[in-house]
């Protein structure tokens, strides 16, 4: 008798379901946000139709299920929060093999077609003041750089419409770099270092470190340009994308690719490496 009355509430309790209202989306939203971080507001399949977009919120046993781009996960009824698997696609929708590397600037030129059709596709230009303090609330450790930030804010939008680059010198050949939102003041992005600086626009959503523009010009004998090749070819560069994050509409930084910084940089020059040609 125990057992049956147990077993009836058990699946009454499953059919009732209160937590399972919609109303605590929200919630559900920021316990996966705070648990595993942003990700990627839209997916596609390998004809880069739009899969999904957002994210949608699901019944499971004891809990709720919440399907991103980046993966599913459950929120428990007590609050825990657990990942279960990615984005689910039927086999003719995954994109076959590539029979080489891509390239950095063929990953570049792909995202940008699927970027065309997503919410992040047009950029918003700010015109108006830019906030009064930097907000920290992202990256608290940033509040060391107060003043610098805080300059950089004032100067106003040089980096995707709305947003702002701040950088300074952490070393010998050492920089580093924060992206704040110049209408919020929020500080989206902290700690990119480079050593030869990052190079972006106001028109643009991509964000690249040591880039080719920047590199020191080659030597003219070939031990130097060797040493200096060496130097150079050890370096990242890393290209990024700011997007806006699915569960708290804010942005921040995608890195998309990374290369060694000699790409595009010793080829063009003349062959004193005697690489091209494929001298010894």
């Amino acid at each position: 008798m125990i057992r049956t009355l147990i077993l009836v509430i058990l699946l009454s309790v499953l059919v009732w379901a209160p937590w399972m209202d919609n109303d605590g989306s929200g919630a559900l939203a920021a316990s996966v946000f705070e648990a595993f971080g942003p990700f990627p507001s839209a997916c596609y399949d390998s004809d880069d139709e739009l899969l999904q977009e957002g994210l949608s919120v699901r019944w499971y046993p004891m809990g709720r299920l919440v399907h991103t781009c980046a993966g599913d996960y459950v929120v428990w009824m007590w609050g825990a929060v657990r990942e279960v698997g990615g984005v689910y696609k039927r086999a003719e929708e995954i994109r076959a093999v590539q029979g080489r590397p891509l390239t950095c600037n063929e990953v570049l030129e792909r995202q940008e077609s699927r970027r065309a059709t997503s919410t992040d596709a047009e950029l918003v230009y700010y015109e108006g003041g830019p906030a009064a303090e930097p907000d920290f609330s992202i990256f608290p450790e940033a509040a060391t750089q107060h003043s610098v930030l805080r300059n950089a804010l004032r100067a106003g939008p040089t980096f995707a419409g709305k947003f702002a680059v701040a950088e300074w010198e952490c070393g010998t050949g050492c920089q580093d770099h924060a992206v704040i939102d110049v209408e919020t003041g929020l500080v989206v992005s902290y700690g990119v270092q480079t050593e030869y600086g990052v190079a972006y626009s106001l028109e643009s959503t991509t964000f690249t470190t040591n880039p080719v523009e920047q590199l020191p010009e080659l030597p003219t004998t070939r031990y130097e340009t060797e040493t200096v090749a060496l130097a150079i070819a050890r370096l990242p560069r890393e290209y990024y994308r700011l997007t806006t994050d699915a569960l708290s509409n804010t942005q921040y930084l995608v890195r998309l690719c990374v290369e060694s910084s000699a790409a595009g940089y010793i080829e063009i020059e003349d062959d004193r490496l005697g690489v091209i040609h494929g001298e010894q």
